[in-house]
């Protein structure tokens, strides 16, 4: 991608220059997937058509959180943003910068292709990256061609860069274990005008806190209807809680699936194992991050005429399979960014990045194995042999008792 600025006083010359200079920014790792502390090993290309003098070429790695979102109160509304920077390196590839930030040269690049290599070593400890409704974490590599006069001529590439989560080391004081059962309950009432008041309830139950991207989460659901109306859709959905700044929180819907369009008049309903997979997503707490903060939970809702009966309980989306899973095959795959309408119509093309995060398309549970294991060791043929040996030893004993008397 090419990005070139124009001024309409210097038009001729602005065609001029970006018909015989074109950039290219070519790195090693050709998913742009990096972990933090990983080096970024690549090559700015500069293509040169016919001789021309410039400045000189320049190459920056940036990573920044921003934040944007709007507190609505009373008679008010007031619009934050947000901006935290990790790193904001700028490097001179050719020529040469005063300390002022001004070039001092006038190089001439000959025609044909230059190769400037480079690599840059991620900071440890940085957050993963992640593609919100008005929120991103972002890390761009820049190229610039710095031109005697006019725009500068850039390329720009967005790396995906992660950081595993482990369900092991999530030190969470006040979070259950990992295979402890999670479980939530929800109750409404609803009045009527000729009788005492009904009310509807339901329950969630799932079966463990932490997942991986690719992961099945199963929840047991029960729904029981003891008013005088007819529910409308129930749905199991997956939701991602973004945190804006300090306590501003926004769900977004990542999978919604209904299980029963609706519920009659006291009829009472249980559903088990209904099922989600987790689709590919940012990991949970986006550690050393202090514009964003990410959560999941797990919900159901259950539509009625005036009010939703709601109920969710808090999963954990980590990156290191649990122990006793063990991984068979993954890749890295794109995030979804639909995030509605509005959000749509406010995004262009050059704004819309998709990363990648570990998607484990194949997990094995050796525990169900080692389970069916202790069962064949208990199968007809061995029990035939034990009661066997335990009815010779019988006789023997019967038989040395005889001698006795």
């Amino acid at each position: 991608m090419i990005c070139c600025g124009t001024n309409s006083p210097m038009l001729a010359f602005h065609d001029k220059m970006t018909s015989t200079a074109l950039l290219e920014l070519s790195l090693e790792q050709a998913d742009l997937v990096y972990y933090s502390g990983d080096r970024i090993r690549g090559a700015l290309i500069v293509h040169v058509a016919a001789p021309v003098t410039i400045a000189g070429v320049e190459l920056r790695f940036r990573g920044a959180a921003r934040a944007k979102w709007r507190e609505v109160g009373w008679k008010t509304e007031v619009e934050h943003e947000k901006e935290e920077i990790y790193f904001d390196d700028r490097f001179c590839l050719w020529g040469k910068v005063a300390d002022d930030g001004r070039w001092e040269s006038r190089e001439v690049l000959n025609r044909g292709r230059h190769l400037f290599p480079f690599q840059y070593k991620l900071p440890e400890g940085i957050p993963c990256s992640f593609e919100g409704p008005e929120a991103n974490i972002r890390y761009t590599v820049h190229g610039a061609l710095a031109r005697v006069a006019g725009s500068n001529i850039t390329t720009k590439k967005i790396v995906t860069v992660l950081r595993d989560l482990d369900c092991k080391r999530d030190n969470e004081k006040k979070s259950p274990a990992s295979r402890h059962v999670l479980e939530d309950h929800a109750e409404r009432t609803f009045s009527t005008t000729c009788c005492r008041p009904s009310r509807v309830s339901c329950s969630l139950c799932v079966l463990k806190r932490s997942y991986v991207p690719g992961e099945t989460i199963h929840a047991d659901v029960q729904i029981h209807n003891m008013t005088m109306r007819k529910s409308g859709p129930c749905r199991l959905q997956l939701k991602q809680l973004v945190t804006y700044g300090e306590n501003h929180c926004r769900p977004i819907l990542l999978l919604d699936f209904e299980f029963q369009e609706s519920v009659r008049p006291g009829q009472r309903r249980q559903w088990k194992n209904l099922s989600l997979i987790v689709p590919p997503t940012c990991p949970s707490k986006l550690s050393k991050c202090r514009v964003i903060d990410v959560r999941y939970c797990v919900a159901i809702e259950c539509q009625f005429s005036d009010s939703v009966l709601y109920a969710a309980v808090p999963i954990t989306v980590v990156t290191v399979p649990e122990r006793g899973i063990i991984p068979i095959r993954w890749s890295y795959q794109e995030c979804s960014t639909e995030y509605g309408e509005e959000e749509t119509r406010n995004t262009t093309n050059e704004d819309i990045f998709r990363p990648r995060y570990k998607f484990y398309e194949e997990l094995r549970d050796i525990r169900k194995d080692k389970y069916f294991v202790l069962k064949l060791r208990q199968s007809p043929g061995v029990k035939r042999r034990l009661l066997v040996n335990e009815g010779e030893s019988r006789t023997d004993s019967d038989a040395l008792n005889d001698s006795k008397a």
